[in-house]
């Protein structure tokens, strides 16, 4: 596996969802990193499928609404919606280790949204 590239300062945005990708500790590569920022669902898949055999789990970083504080959960499953239409556009949801199910969409953060039918795409 190649390195991917490293940077000492990362910006993050409540604009999508901020995945932590955490590599178990193994001490088999020392050049390899200890964890990956990625930026939304799509990122995050293609994360993973670039890892391949790295044991890792999955958090986000999120922000309290109430007060504007930072919070940081394990996140269980990846998860697309059913579509009743033939629409090529996957809408992502992400499940926590607690049983909550969420939009990966900037536009249904911090609201209740109806849950659809949803199909998993990968476990954590």
């Amino acid at each position: 596996m190649q390195p991917l590239l490293s940077w000492r300062c990362v910006g993050w945005s409540d604009l999508t969802p901020n995945f932590f990708v955490v590599a178990s500790s193994g001490g088999e590569d020392c050049a390899s990193p200890d964890g990956w920022v990625v930026d939304g669902a799509e990122a995050l898949i293609e994360l993973v499928l670039h890892l391949g055999d790295v044991a890792f789990s999955v958090h986000l970083l999120g922000r309290n609404e109430d007060d504007a504080s930072v919070t940081l959960c394990r996140v269980s499953g990846l998860w697309t919606e059913v579509q009743a239409n033939d629409s090529d556009v996957a809408i992502y949801w992400y499940s926590t280790t607690v049983g909550e199910t969420r939009p990966c969409s900037p536009v249904a953060f911090g609201r209740r949204v109806e849950r659809p039918r949803l199909v998993n795409v990968m476990t954590f």
